[in-house]
């Protein structure tokens, strides 16, 4: 009688421990995603991860969502130096933190742009109706403001005064450039006397012709009498010329 022929044994694919190993990975992932379901989200710090991440990938990413730092702040665009934008980011979470201590979120605003930061002041609390001189409370803002921003020194400071298209025709300012230009004349005079370089200050009006909003209401024309302040974080060498 023919003797049966046993099966060879079959070879081992996998290691006997990648079963024990791979349930053990499943029941961590499903305990992280509990965790995280449960926590509660800090929205500063996601900012700040956000933020991070896409500074790490700075170049290799063509885009990234926007993170809102406040309503009126994003994340900085992609190119240039990344140093320097995390810099700018850091400060204009720090300015708004101070805006918020003073409840000003509504009158100050603060973006990050391209080669800095922008912060936007509405003259609610910079000046009266056609005057030059610095309010009180403007002083306050610009003080604080300050303080952060020399803790992160810029190379640059532009301040750019814009009104309404309500016209203004006196000896002192005969049409709002002259208005928009003292105004903002007025605030780097102010930095200038508080210490700032004045190799980085320089100021300009646009008058009622750079407008945010169109002016049709008392509304829209109160967006519009604004002062800007620019601090660049960016070399000059460092910013490129589109053409």
């Amino acid at each position: 009688m023919a003797k049966e022929e046993k099966c060879p044994p079959c070879k081992q694919i996998v290691p006997e421990f990648m079963s024990t190993y791979g349930d053990m990975v499943t029941l961590l992932l499903c305990f992280f995603v509990l965790m995280f379901a449960l926590m509660t989200p800090d929205d500063h710090k996601f900012d700040m991860a956000a933020s991070s991440f896409q500074l790490a990938f700075n170049g290799v990413l063509t885009s990234m969502p926007t993170i809102p730092i406040h309503k009126e702040v994003l994340v900085p665009r992609l190119g240039g130096d990344a140093q320097n934008k995390r810099i700018a980011a850091d400060a204009a979470m720090k300015v708004r933190d101070v805006v918020q201590q003073d409840n000003l979120q509504d009158a100050v605003k603060v973006d990050v742009t391209d080669t800095g930061i922008a912060i936007k002041i509405a003259d609610k609390v910079s000046f009266d109706a056609g005057s030059a001189k610095l309010k009180p409370e403007f002083i306050k803002v610009l003080n604080q403001v300050f303080e952060v921003i020399k803790q992160t020194q810029g190379q640059d400071i532009r301040i750019e005064g814009h009104t309404d298209n309500s016209p203004i025709n006196t000896p002192t300012f005969p049409s709002n450039w002259e208005l928009s230009a003292s105004r903002a004349a007025a605030v780097v005079k102010y930095l200038y006397q508080n210490g700032e370089d004045p190799k980085k200050l320089s100021a300009v009006g646009y008058g009622e012709y750079r407008p945010v909003a169109p002016n049709d209401t008392e509304a829209h024309r109160r967006e519009n009498r604004r002062i800007e302040i620019y601090v660049e974080y960016l070399k000059k060498e460092d910013k490129k010329v589109i053409k």
